[in-house]
C-alpha cells in the first residue's frame, strides 16, 4: 500500500473524515468515521445489554425451581412464571446471537444491502421476534392471574369490570406486538428496512407500558387497601401481603422507567426498551418466592432478628417447620375465619401486646397474671362481608 502526503484542507478533522463505500452495482455512498465509531459503540452496548438479561433470566429460573415447594409446582402461576423466564432466556440468547450475525455487519447497516446476509442469521432474527411475542403473552397472562387472585374478595360485578378492562388493554398491547412481529418478519425476508413503520414501534411500546401500569395499579392498590384494613385490626406484621405489595410497586414503576428510556436517543441507551419484559419476568416470580418463604410462622414477625430466622428457616429447616409449611395452606382459610383477639395490660406498662392466635379461653387465662384483663371474642368472616370491607 502506497501512501501519498497531501496537505489537508483547513479545519480538517480526521475523526469525522468522509469515506466512500461502493455498492455491488458500482454506485457509491459516502459515510464518515463518526458513523463507524457510532456502530462500534452501539453494538458493544447492545451486546452487554442482551448478555446481562441472559444471566439474570437463567439465575432467577434456577432460584424459582429450587425454592418453590413441590406441592406448588403444579400451580398455574408457577408454570406461567417459569415459562416466562425460560422463553425470555431463549429470547435473550437469540438476541445476543443477532449482535454477532451478518445483519449487524457495518456494510449491511450502512448500505442497507442484505444480499450477503446468511439465511441462518435471518432465521435467528425471525425466531427472536416470535419468542418476544410469546414472552409478552405469558407476562400478560401472569399479570391477569395475579389481578384475579387479589380481586377474588370483591363484588362479582366489580371483579368482572376490572378483569374486562385489564384484559382488553392486554389484548391491545399483544395485538400491536403481533403486528410489529409480522412487519419485521415480512421486511426481513424481503431484505427491506422497517424504518417506514416507526409509528408502529412507538405505539407498541406505549400500549405495552400502559398495560403493565394498569395491571400493577390494580393489584397494588387492592393489596395496599387490604394492608390498611389489617392494620386497623391490629395485624401489622410483615407478611406475604406486604411483600407482594412492595414487588407490585416495583413491577409498576421500574418497567415504566425503562420504557421511557426507549424513546431517548439510541446513542445514550441503545435498545433499553427490551429490558422491560426481562424486568417484569424477574419481578413477578421474585415476589412469589419472597412471599412464600416468609409465610412461615417462625419468620412472619417484626422482631429485630426476623431476617436471621428467615435464613435459618429456609436453609436449615427442622421437621416441625417442614410439617408446618406443608400444612400452612390448608389452615390459612380456617385461621382467617376464626380469630381470637387477646389484649392484656400490666401495671405501669399499659397495653403490652396483642396476639391473634386462636388459643382456648382457659389456656390464655392460665398464662396471664392475676392482674391481667382478658377480652376474648371469636369473629366469623363470610365472603359477602369480605367483599364489602376488603
Amino acid at each position: 500500500m502506497s501512501m501519498e502526503n497531501t496537505t489537508p484542507p483547513p479545519g480538517f478533522d480526521p475523526w469525522t473524515q468522509p469515506l466512500v463505500v461502493f455498492n455491488p452495482d458500482g454506485s457509491n455512498i459516502t459515510v464518515s468515521m463518526e458513523d463507524f465509531n457510532y456502530l462500534r459503540n452501539y453494538t458493544s452496548r447492545l451486546g452487554i445489554n442482551y448478555g446481562s438479561q441472559v444471566g439474570a433470566s437463567l439465575l432467577l429460573l434456577l432460584v424459582l425451581l429450587l425454592l418453590t415447594r413441590s406441592e406448588k409446582r403444579k400451580s398455574s402461576i408457577f408454570l406461567v412464571n417459569a415459562l416466562c423466564l425460560l422463553f425470555n432466556f431463549i429470547r435473550c440468547v437469540l438476541l445476543s446471537c443477532y449482535v454477532t450475525s451478518t445483519m449487524m455487519n457495518p456494510y449491511t447497516l450502512l448500505s442497507e444491502n442484505y444480499a450477503r446476509v446468511k439465511h441462518e442469521d435471518i432465521h435467528t432474527w425471525v425466531t427472536t421476534n416470535i419468542f418476544t411475542l410469546l414472552v409478552l403473552i405469558l407476562v400478560m397472562v401472569s399479570l391477569s392471574i395475579q389481578v384475579w387472585v387479589v380481586c377474588v374478595t370483591t363484588m362479582p360485578i366489580q371483579r368482572y369490570i376490572i378483569m374486562a378492562i385489564t384484559s382488553v388493554m392486554a389484548c391491545i398491547a399483544i395485538g400491536f406486538r403481533a403486528a410489529f412481529t409480522v412487519i419485521v418478519i415480512k421486511q426481513t425476508l424481503n431484505g427491506q428496512s422497517v424504518e417506514a413503520y416507526k409509528y408502529v414501534v412507538s405505539t407498541m411500546y406505549i400500549t405495552q407500558a400502559i398495560a403493565i401500569w394498569l395491571f400493577s395499579c390494580v393489584f397494588t392498590w387492592k393489596l395496599g387497601y387490604a394492608i390498611l384494613q389489617r392494620r386497623k385490626l391490629k395485624m401489622p406484621q410483615f407478611g406475604p401481603m406486604q411483600i407482594v405489595f412492595i414487588m407490585g410497586c416495583q413491577t409498576m414503576l421500574i418497567p415504566a422507567i425503562f420504557t421511557c428510556f426507549q424513546f431517548q436517543k439510541a446513542s445514550i441507551v441503545p435498545e433499553l426498551g427490551v429490558q422491560v419484559l426481562t424486568v417484569v419476568c424477574i419481578f413477578l416470580p421474585l415476589s412469589a418466592i419472597w412471599a412464600g418463604v416468609i409465610n412461615e410462622k417462625a419468620v412472619a414477625t417484626r422482631d429485630p432478628d426476623s431476617h436471621n430466622r428467615l435464613i435459618r428457616g429456609e436453609f436449615y429447616r427442622s421437621a416441625a417447620s417442614t410439617n408446618y409449611g406443608s400444612n400452612a395452606t390448608n389452615t390459612a382459610v380456617e385461621k382467617s375465619r376464626q380469630l381470637s383477639v387477646c389484649t392484656y395490660s400490666h401495671k405501669d406498662k399499659g397495653i403490652d401486646s396483642a396476639t391473634t392466635t386462636p388459643s382456648p379461653h382457659k389456656k390464655n387465662m392460665q398464662e396471664h397474671e392475676d392482674d391481667s384483663i382478658y377480652i376474648g371474642r371469636e369473629f366469623g368472616v363470610s365472603r359477602g362481608d369480605a367483599g364489602h370491607h376488603v
